[in-house]
């Protein structure tokens, strides 16, 4: 049975998402959390997610927040480097530092996808941020009222504005066949709603103790630089998970994770 949960910050909708699974069975269908203002972290918050940060790096072998949430934005290079070189500084480190055999990471998607001329890329996200920035400041806004995911990832390599500022993640030439070791995340849409941009994220596979919570930082990263960018003000995160799971193997277990949640304070 799905359920909307509404909160104001990530770490409380995160929180109150862990808290349903686990009066339901610790696996549900269609958790719809919408964050209105997702860049907000105080005090509280902070403290909560290093407590998750810590129980992460003691019972998996890579995972913590910063690690999860590069797969999707790399933030800390973006901070260091500046919107017009981190990009290109982070497809050549990962093209270096990607595992054999395995597809990469979101981020490697979101910045460098082949184009339509043989050999060819290009970056999608830079030509989203360029149609939001077009239809925020005198240009023509389009908008995606009902969307079905039928885009090509060669319908984003356009320099025409036409074409709804969708960001997918699915590769049909690698991941089509495959029925494992394919991407959690299935679809990033952004909109302009009331002159804000809102980030929609759905995920075909949520594990909310390993992932789901540096996954809403990432999102969170990824949605503030392209309202930066297209200087647009940042509005509601919205994020759904088709089938989501409370991993409680990834905070140390049930006890010590139910502990943890039960002791983590936020307003």
């Amino acid at each position: 049975m799905g359920v909307v949960i509404t909160k104001p910050r990530i770490v409380p909708a995160w929180l109150a998402a862990t808290q349903h699974l686990e009066a339901n069975g610790r696996e549900c269908r269609n958790i719809v959390l919408e964050i209105a203002q997702p860049n907000l972290m105080p005090a509280g918050d902070r403290a909560a997610l290093d407590k998750v940060d810590a129980a992460l790096r003691a019972n998996t072998d890579d995972l913590c927040i910063t690690t999860v949430s590069t797969t999707i934005f790399p933030q800390r290079m973006y901070q260091k480097l500046g919107p017009d070189l981190f990009a290109d500084h982070f497809l050549k480190v990962m093209k270096r530092a990607k595992k054999k055999g395995t597809w990469g990471t979101y981020a490697m998607r979101i910045l460098q996808r082949r184009g339509k001329v043989a050999g060819s890329t290009f970056n999608p996200l830079e030509q989203i941020i360029e149609k939001l920035h077009h239809a925020a400041h005198g240009g023509q806004g389009f908008k995606s009222d009902y969307e079905l995911g039928v885009h090509l990832v060669e319908d984003l390599d356009e320099t025409e504005y036409e074409v709804a500022a969708e960001l997918p993640t699915w590769e049909s030439a690698t991941d089509g066949a495959k029925t494992m070791n394919i991407p959690c995340l299935s679809h990033i849409t952004f909109k302009m709603i009331g002159g804000k941009l809102e980030l929609t994220a759905i995920y075909r596979s949520h594990y909310y103790g390993a992932r789901a919570l540096g996954n809403l930082v990432g999102l969170s990263q990824l949605q503030s630089y392209v309202a930066t960018q297209a200087e647009i003000e940042i509005g509601t995160l919205t994020c759904i998970s088709t089938h989501a799971v409370l991993d409680y193997p990834a905070l140390g277990g049930v006890v010590a994770g139910k502990k943890l949640l039960a002791g983590l304070q936020v307003a």
